[in-house]
């Protein structure tokens, strides 16, 4: 999955998940379901991504410098 098609989807988590974890009745089904983990795990490997394409910038940047 491409870092946009990533992002997409974190943000459709972030616009749909907590709504529904705060809710009385979705709540608890959501956390039964594992979602409140699931959109943990999307955050860190955003972040993950985030990192790698950094470093990517980075050692391309030295590429030139060198």
């Amino acid at each position: 999955m491409s870092d946009a098609e990533f992002k997409w989807r974190l943000d459709m988590a972030e616009m749909c998940i907590p709504n529904l974890l705060d809710d009385p009745h979705y709540g608890p089904i959501m956390r039964r379901k594992g979602r409140d983990v699931e959109l943990a795990e999307l955050r860190a490997e955003w972040r993950e991504r985030q990192e790698r394409a950094r470093a990517r910038k980075l050692k391309y940047e030295a590429s030139f410098a060198d």
